[in-house]
């Protein structure tokens, strides 16, 4: 679920770098929280001489309800159908999941009196995947990772796995100095992500690749802290969805990772010597 890192809540799509996805692409990956907030409703009370009850209230906390806080926060409103995804950092995104109206994880920070913000982190994930290339293409492995190199007759690419890795929330919300929600919770994300890619025959623009990539991820989660001026501890889950189907427009064919050198280091060469004094004839 990075930035559900990029990640960032898997990086799904191997060989992104070598194409751009056309219509029908989800930019971001969706977030759902689904989380039940526990509050002190009736503090210990006295029923009788004897008798002492204290009680607790619930409620849950989604999509809906974060997406209100945030307005009421940032002092705005959101159009219908308003999403949080995760991009570089937390969104809200519209309808469409494409647009993006506001930047949460930045938020806003006036005066150091009146702070929003909803950030979203993880550590960098473990996990074991494959990667499997058939035809004339040529895997490699550089500094970024597994990549893919494309031939001239095509072929087929095939990536999956399973990775682990843990996630961080907060919550935080100041006004006029007073801090009304300062709130964490975390857990461990389970992502399961997929990548297929057909790639057809080479041609005077580049190539042609349709295909499509999935991405899931699962986290249950656990915290507390003060929500809406009460002491909160909260349970649930946090779940992240991203798919990606359609056409590739390709880029042309790259030129070599190491191109021949067309700079070759200078021969050095020691001229002779022009000022070569004649040998002194001692005298016998």
């Amino acid at each position: 679920m990075k930035t559900v890192k990029s990640n960032k809540l898997a990086c799904a799509a191997i060989v992104a770098a070598l194409a751009i996805w056309a219509a029908n692409a989800q930019a971001f990956p969706k977030l759902n929280f689904s989380l039940v907030a526990v509050q002190q409703d009736l503090d210990v009370s006295e029923k009788s001489s004897n008798f002492f009850v204290s009680t607790l209230k619930t409620s849950k906390i989604t999509n809906k309800e974060i997406l209100q806080f945030l307005a009421t926060a940032l002092n705005t409103n959101w159009p219908a159908g308003a999403q949080l995804v995760q991009g570089v950092d937390m969104l809200v995104v519209d309808k469409t999941g494409t647009n993006i109206l506001f930047d949460v994880g930045r938020g806003v920070n006036i005066g150091d009196t009146n702070v929003v913000f909803f950030t979203m982190d993880s550590d960098h994930p473990v996990g074991k995947s494959k990667l499997e290339a058939e035809g004339d293409l040529i895997v490699f492995t550089n500094e970024f990772g597994p990549g893919v190199g494309i031939g001239t007759n095509g072929g087929s690419l095939k990536a999956g796995g399973n990775n682990l890795r843990k996630v961080f929330f907060h919550l935080f919300y100041e006004q006029d100095g007073i801090t009304n929600t300062d709130f964490y919770f975390d857990g461990l994300d389970e992502i399961e992500y997929r990548s297929d890619r057909v790639t057809f025959a080479a041609t005077t623009s580049g190539y042609r690749i349709t295909g499509y990539d999935n991405a899931s991820g699962k986290a249950p989660v656990t915290g507390d802290g003060t929500f809406n001026l009460e002491w909160t501890v909260i349970k649930g889950k946090v779940t992240s969805l991203s798919k990606q189907s359609g056409v590739i427009i390709p880029i042309p064919p790259q030129p070599p990772i190491f191109p021949p050198a067309t700079n070759p280091p200078l021969e050095v060469v020691f001229s002779p010597l022009t000022n070569r004094q004649p040998p002194i004839l001692l005298e016998p």
